[in-house]
């Protein structure tokens, strides 16, 4: 999918680095008990993030060790997480089943057969994760449908373009017992939504631009060359950097859990990383920021 929440991998003590590794394999395994081997293509560190999340206040998380298609010889030690990764398992599932339906609508023949062939792939997968939370998918087909039409007349609102994507996370906070816990998630995760969506818009700038796809950057300012004028990115890394501070300050709403340095690295290290990552083009879709190997490499 994205693949922008990841943690500074230098600033994580070995403990913590232990604990996101095991929470990846994690919510690999439990994208393959829960959905078919298919599913784990669509793993990512964004529902990582939002695993890890979810599961904060759950002090109850078991390690288990499992063998896997990477490290098939020696078995590896991986969380066993519940609900929470469960949840964020199923709804990566079914994102990213209807981002791909999206994405050929978007694409010519040639690319959109490749994106026909993983909705195929797919399918098993989205029905079982349909059935285990078709709220989510109603909620999900209704705010991606909004942003397709904005996309259709080539709306240069950010804000209105931006919220029918940062829309869609929020909705994972609805199983929260707790009313405060469950306000506190669904900012955070609006945020988070906001800050991916506007990102991205900004990491595909250069392709969009030469493709002619829409890009709601393109819409909205006039472009010198392939990029932003420098007045236009300064506004951009502002308006970034607006979405990681509102991300901060709900989290600083949150008591401490099990996953509390993990979360504190991507949050507070992690977000303004890429941010400056992706605006001085240093990174690069897999979790890496180029020029800087050791301090933000991915897990």
């Amino acid at each position: 999918m994205f693949g922008y929440v990841i943690p500074v991998q230098s600033e994580l003590k070995m403990r913590e680095y232990e604990q996101f590794r095991r929470a990846y394999c994690g919510l690999c395994h439990e994208l393959k008990k829960r959905y078919g081997f298919a599913a784990r293509f669509v793993l990512n560190y964004d529902f990582t993030f939002l695993a890890l999340l979810l599961s904060a206040g759950d002090e109850g998380v078991s390690h288990c060790k499992k063998r896997c298609v990477a490290r098939p010889v020696r078995p590896r030690c991986s969380v066993e997480g519940g609900a929470a990764f469960h949840r964020a398992a199923g709804m990566s599932v079914i994102l990213a089943r209807w981002k791909l339906k999206d994405n050929i609508s978007d694409s010519g023949p040639l690319k959109g057969l490749f994106y026909r062939f993983a909705v195929m792939l797919l399918y098993l997968s989205y029905r079982r994760a349909l059935g285990d939370f078709p709220e989510f998918d109603a909620h999900c087909r209704d705010q991606l449908e909004k942003l397709r039409a904005l996309e259709q007349v080539g709306s240069g609102e950010l804000d209105r373009v931006a919220d029918s994507f940062a829309a869609i996370l929020p909705f994972a906070a609805r199983g929260e017992e707790d009313p405060d816990r469950r306000r506190i998630l669904e900012s955070l995760l609006y945020q988070t939504g906001r800050w991916i969506y506007l990102l991205d818009a900004y990491d595909d700038l250069e392709r969009d631009r030469q493709s002619g796809a829409y890009n709601p950057l393109i819409a909205r300012f006039a472009l010198e060359g392939d990029a932003l004028s420098e007045a236009d990115a300064a506004w951009m890394r502002t308006t970034l950097t607006h979405s990681g501070n509102h991300i901060a300050s709900a989290y600083n709403l949150l008591p401490d859990g099990p996953w509390s340095g993990v979360l504190e690295n991507m949050i507070y290290l992690g977000f303004p990383s890429v941010t400056e990552g992706v605006m001085e083009r240093r990174f690069r879709r897999g979790g890496r920021i180029l020029g800087q190997r050791k301090e933000s490499a991915a897990i």
